[in-house]
């Protein structure tokens, strides 16, 4: 029974040290959601009314040409950026991304489909797969940089141009809460907008001078918004394992302190009746 005590001692005191680390690690990713929400959120309608000026420009100004607006007739090959994360301890965030991009690469023919992949853990995954890849970006972890998005940006733009790839499209996790973010795939090129209210505009100095800008600027910031809302998705997917992991160690702990304490009364009680039991001998 006292090894059984030492036992359990032992693993009280492995479920108390798991316990800080996993307490420790829901406090840094609070603290990087805290940080990187709020940005996100001020980018949010940025990017709407970026979206919507566009929008009217597309339906109010009649023909309008562009490349990045050429819907190709023939699909030959699809490119899928991949948005996951470099480090695990997040919960199914990256599965239910990579599963998404799974069951899209099986409808689209794995054939036809090439990757840009961001974060370790999609990268590690894919090239097991035996599926092209275009670029990767790794090195993140959750934090966003302006210069890595640029490129991301202009590298998707470069296959959809070079006609690599006919259709661009994004995989990553939409953040709506906290406590609700779901996966989802997003057409990225060619640019798809819904028809807007018919405006009339003054263009100078010409409308394919202004709509050029004006796409660029959409696309640079399209994939900004799409990094940040999957960067804010992991911190808070982190957040919610690591305070699941903390509150279940809580709980086991409390079960084997329980225990530990029942065998200390049982291990006292035994002791008792040794010493009564002697006590009546030596009486005898």
């Amino acid at each position: 029974m006292a090894q059984s005590l030492r036992h359990i001692k032992n693993r009280i005191r492995s479920i108390e040290s798991t316990r800080k680390i996993t307490r420790a690690m829901q406090m840094i990713s609070i603290a990087k959601l805290n940080r990187i929400e709020k940005p996100f959120l001020a980018l949010r309608p940025y990017f709407s009314g970026l979206e919507a000026m566009l929008a009217n420009v597309l339906s109010s100004s009649g023909f309008v040409s562009s490349p990045y607006l050429e819907k190709r007739q023939e699909i030959k090959k699809i490119c899928l950026c991949i948005v996951a994360s470099d480090s695990g301890l997040c919960g199914s965030y990256n599965n239910n991304v990579i599963h998404l991009a799974e069951k899209f690469i099986e409808e689209k023919g794995i054939d036809k489909v090439g990757l840009v992949v961001v974060g370790r853990k999609a990268l590690r995954y894919f090239q097991k797969q035996g599926i092209g890849i275009f670029d990767s970006y790794t090195g993140l972890n959750g934090r966003y940089s302006q210069k890595v998005s640029d490129e991301i940006a202009e590298r998707l733009r470069g296959l959809f141009l070079s006609a690599q790839a006919d259709e661009v499209y994004f995989v990553y996790t939409h953040f709506e809460t906290a406590l609700l973010c779901r996966p989802m795939i997003k057409k990225f090129l060619s640019i798809e907008l819904a028809p807007s209210l018919k405006r009339e505009y003054l263009f100078e100095p010409n409308i394919d001078l202004i709509l050029g800008e004006l796409i660029l600027r959409y696309i640079s910031m399209k994939t900004g918004l799409i990094l940040f809302e999957a960067f804010t998705a992991e911190h808070a997917a982190r957040t919610i394992a690591m305070k699941s992991a903390t509150d279940n160690a809580d709980e086991l702990l409390r079960s084997q302190v329980l225990v530990r304490n029942k065998l200390r009364q049982a291990l006292i009680t035994e002791d008792i009746m040794e010493i009564i039991s002697s006590s009546e001998a030596l009486k005898g």
